[in-house]
C-alpha cells in the first residue's frame, strides 16, 4: 500500500492554525508541544472508535468490543497508522532527540497522531474528526483479527481452564533491578497440572503475558484444543 502525506487529509484553515504546529512540536523542542493536545485526542479517538465498533459489530459483548478498541487504539497500531502517513517526517523535535532518531520512535510518532486528532475537532470539528480517523483507520478496521484472534494469552489460559472446572493460574511476580534497569520476572503456576512457567518483560503485564503464553500452550496439550 503505498503512503499518502497525511497532510492531503487536513484542512487549509487546520494546516494554516498554531495548534497544528503544536500538534507536531515534541516536548524536547518547545515547552509549548503537544502533549496537552495528546490527552485530548487520545479521549476522541477512544470515543469515535467505540462508536464505530458500537454500530459496527452489534453482536458483540463488552469483552469483544472492548479488545477491538484496545487493538486500534494501542500505540504499536498508531505508530504504524502515522509512519505510513509520513507523519514522523514532520515532527519537530529538540536537537539531541532528533540525532536520537526520534522522528522514527513508535511511541513519539503515536502521540503525534493523537495530537493531530485534537486538532481536527478543535479546529473543523466533530464530524470531521470522525471521518479523519475513519479514513486513516480504514485499512486496519477491515483487518481486525477475529475475537478469539485479539484474545491475550492470559484470558486464553483462564478460559480454558475454567471449561474443565479447574482453578484458575496463580501469578508471581517479581520486579528485578540490574545496573539500575528495571525488568520483572513472573511465575504461571497451575497447581492441578503441576505446570509452572516462567516469563520476563519490560513490565509487569508483559511477564505474566509470556508465562501464561507458555503455560497455554501446555495447558492446550493436555486438552488438545
Amino acid at each position: 500500500m503505498n503512503s499518502i502525506d497525511i497532510e492531503k487529509l487536513l484542512s487549509q484553515k487546520l494546516k494554516n492554525s498554531q495548534l497544528y504546529t503544536d500538534s507536531l512540536t515534541h516536548r524536547s523542542a518547545s515547552n509549548k508541544n503537544n502533549e496537552r493536545l495528546e490527552f485530548f485526542g487520545d479521549a476522541i479517538l477512544g470515543f469515535f472508535i467505540a462508536e464505530y465498533l458500537y454500530d459496527k459489530f452489534p453482536e458483540d459483548d463488552e469483552g469483544d468490543l472492548s479488545r477491538k478498541r484496545s487493538h486500534l487504539v494501542r500505540k504499536d497500531t498508531l505508530s504504524k497508522i502515522g509512519a505510513h502517513f509520513g507523519l514522523g517526517k514532520k515532527i519537530i523535535l529538540g536537537a539531541g532527540e532528533k540525532k536520537s532518531g526520534g522522528n522514527k520512535r513508535d511511541s513519539i510518532i503515536a502521540d503525534a497522531l493523537e495530537a493531530l486528532i485534537a486538532v481536527v475537532y478543535l479546529v473543523d470539528g466533530p464530524e470531521e474528526a470522525r471521518s479523519f480517523i475513519h479514513k486513516v483507520f480504514d485499512s486496519f478496521i477491515k483487518s481486525l483479527p477475529s475475537n478469539d484472534g485479539l484474545k491475550d494469552a492470559k484470558t486464553k489460559l483462564q478460559e480454558i481452564l475454567q471449561a474443565q472446572n479447574c482453578e484458575l493460574p496463580q501469578y508471581e511476580t517479581k520486579e528485578v533491578n540490574i545496573k539500575n534497569k528495571i525488568s520483572f520476572v513472573t511465575l504461571c503456576k497451575i497447581v492441578e497440572h503441576n505446570i509452572c512457567e516462567d516469563g520476563d518483560g519490560s513490565n509487569k503485564r508483559k511477564s505474566q503475558q509470556v508465562a501464561a503464553e507458555k503455560a497455554l500452550n501446555k495447558i492446550s496439550k493436555i486438552y488438545k484444543k
